[in-house]
């Protein structure tokens, strides 16, 4: 796999584990089931951690493409063309989302009283 396939593919499933999270938190919070909350805890918590990894790499990426000392400036710097791209408003908004997922599923369980 390229480097630009592995960023693809975590972009994906950010994208996918949001509206899986939000329905699995619904569902939960409108059966009253604790342990599906949970589900949804986990699957938020899971697309924070693919957000912020996206963000530090497309990061990493954007730093390792910045000219060196003594280049021209218009000149893209050597190994530049080869970086992947990365798409860091997405990865930050899915990192917002997936904390409004865990706020939201954390106070329907808390709703629900001690089991």
């Amino acid at each position: 796999m390229t480097e630009q396939e592995i960023a693809n593919l975590v972009m994906m499933a950010m994208l996918l584990l949001l509206p899986i999270a939000l329905g699995v938190m619904l569902s939960g919070r409108s059966r009253g089931n604790r342990y599906v909350l949970k589900w949804a805890r986990g699957l938020a918590v899971a697309t924070i951690v693919l957000a912020v990894a996206y963000d530090l790499a497309g990061a990493v990426f954007l730093l390792r493409a910045e000219p060196r000392a003594g280049q021209p400036s218009w000149l893209p710097p050597p190994g530049a063309v080869d970086d992947p791209s990365f798409y860091l408003p997405i990865g930050v908004g899915a990192f917002v989302a997936g904390l409004g997922l865990l706020v939201a599923a954390t106070r329907a369980r808390h709703r629900l009283g001690p089991s």
